[in-house]
């Protein structure tokens, strides 16, 4: 799977549990009610890291994708 087909997984992911997504340069943005999850892709192969905001207050930061894929699974 190419970096690009994992990032079209996790976007597929995020819409199939309720998550709307934007996406601005190497970031996407996933919200749903008052949560968000920003998602910062290093280049075409990896997340540099992704941060979790609940009712706009910083909750976890992570570099593991199987992290940012359990918080889009909520």
């Amino acid at each position: 799977m190419t970096a690009t087909d994992e990032r079209q997984t996790l976007t597929q992911l995020g819409t199939d549990h309720g998550w709307a997504q934007r996406t601005a340069d190497r970031a996407d943005v996933y919200t749903r009610g008052n949560i968000r999850i920003r998602v910062i892709w290093a280049g075409d192969s990896k997340i540099s890291g992704a941060s979790y905001f609940d009712d706009e207050i910083y909750e976890a930061y992570t570099r593991e994708l199987d992290k940012v894929r359990t918080w889009l699974k909520r």
